[in-house]
């Protein structure tokens, strides 16, 4: 299993993969499950309202449809994987980055980002 950064879902399931590194569409190809942390939801959701992404027809449809299509595993936010992201604050900053991170760093498996904050941070194998 892999997980999977809010930019990676949107544009691997959006047709923007020359977006992504080689090393990534390789990762989202061989893995044997492909999962994102429900706070991407969030933030689809409200990346979506500010007109920074298209998603059609709609997040939340969006979401199911890319879910379902891609057999994705979305993973819950947990007590484990709240706690740890804030140890991270410090180190990463954005909330929603330290709650993705953690996700990956909880269930043991690397993140696929472009984030070069997460990347040079250490706290989480990645995968760009």
């Amino acid at each position: 299993m892999i997980v999977v950064d809010t930019h990676v879902l949107v544009w691997w399931t959006n047709n923007n993969r020359d977006q992504l590194s080689q090393n990534a569409r390789r990762a989202l190809v061989d893995a044997d499950s492909v999962a994102f942390s429900v706070i991407s939801a969030w933030e689809v959701r409200t990346l979506s309202a500010r007109s920074r992404i298209n998603v059609a027809p709609g997040p939340s449809e969006w979401l199911r449809v890319v879910t379902e299509t891609y057999s994705l595993t979305p993973l819950p936010v947990t007590l484990e994987i709240s706690l740890l992201a804030a140890e991270l604050q410090n180190v990463l900053r954005d909330p929603i980055d330290c709650l993705i991170a953690a996700t990956a760093l909880t269930h043991g498996v690397p993140l696929v980002t472009k984030d070069e904050r997460i990347q040079r941070s250490g706290v989480v194998a990645t995968i760009w």
